[in-house]
Parts: C-alpha cells; structure tokens; sequence
C-alpha cells in the first residue's frame, strides 16, 4: 500500500457469504489478522464502530480524508449495507482532491445502486473483486480484479497488478485508473 491511507474492517464477517470457500480459506486479510493481533483489534474496533456507531465511524474517515490525496477503502473486510455505499459516495463527492479506491465483492449493492439510477463520482474508483472462479456479476462493466492462484498463468487480458498501491497513485496507473472492463489481476499472496 505504500503511503496511501486506509480503513478496514474484520476480514470474513463483512464479506459477503460467497466468500467462505476458496477465497475465504486463502484470504491474506484473515491470516494476517491471526498473525498480528493488534491488527485484528484494529478492524474489529473500525467493524464495530461502522455498525454500532457510524457516526464516529465516518468523521473518522472524513478527518483522514480531508488530509491525504489518496485513500483505499478495505484491505481487508467489505461494503457492509447500501447505506454504507452512499456514505462512501458522499465522502468521495465532497472531497473531490481525494482519488479514493475500494475493492468489493458486494456485487449486489454496487448494482442495486447503479440500476436505480445511481452514479459514481470520478474520484471513487470501485473495482469489482473476483478470485478465481468467482466472476463478478457486473452488468456495468465496472472495473474488476482477480487473483492469480499459486500455479496458475493470468489471462492474456489481464493487467498485472504492480503490486504497490502508492506507486500507482503516484503515476496514475493500475486499478486508480482501470478502464470499464479492464481485469487487473493479482498473484495470490
């Protein structure tokens, strides 16, 4: 990640279902929430103000917002509800310096919102996330992200992930600037 800052919240809990096979066995965000307990006190204490106390939640990320260029929603954990979708549209739409970067297998919010005539600002860049053999459900042709299993070759349509969100916002490549339809893929880590 580099220089840019971020929120997460609990890996798995806030995932949605689909993600307790594959995904959820191999996630980097629940391994590294196991190794480092302090980590793991951390996106449990920010899961449990975005659903107990989202006020103190969003002012949180709004102070931190107002401050940096670049902020990433999620390392780890998902969009929680809709509502939580506005308040990231929100946060994006009033603090148009900010290139802010979210990554969701909540396919279903992110659809339910467009096709109610919902739209994205220009600085909210939301990639839909599949692994492996879960392919985003993305009538919008959104962005979208995979990842390389260990042992697997990446489609040839793929772009590969540079593999530091900093120096990608600082030159303004990778997922800050995927295109419509454009799959970046990262290897399995």
């Amino acid at each position: 990640m580099g220089a840019v800052a971020s929120v997460s919240l609990l890996p798995l809990l806030t995932c949605p279902d689909r993600c307790t096979g594959t995904c959820g066995k191999l996630c980097y965000a629940a391994k590294l929430s196991n190794l480092r307990p302090v980590v793991c006190t951390a996106y449990a204490i920010n899961t449990a103000l975005a659903i107990h106390r989202p006020e103190l939640y969003w002012q949180g990320i709004v102070d931190a917002v107002r401050k940096v260029k670049w902020f990433r929603f999620h390392v780890s954990g998902d969009i929680i509800n809709m509502e939580y979708l506005k308040q990231m549209i929100h946060i994006a739409n009033t603090n148009q310096h900010c290139e802010i970067l979210c990554f969701t297998k909540r396919y279903e919010i992110i659809n339910d919102y467009l096709e109610h005539g919902g739209s994205l600002p220009s600085n909210l860049h939301l990639l839909m996330s599949g692994w492996d053999q879960l392919i985003p459900t993305n009538p919008f042709h959104l962005p979208e992200t995979n990842v390389i299993l260990k042992g697997k070759e990446p489609q040839p349509n793929w772009t590969l992930c540079g593999g530091n969100c900093f120096n990608c916002a600082c030159h303004d490549t990778g997922c800050w600037t995927a295109q419509p339809g454009e799959i970046i893929a990262f290897h399995q880590h």
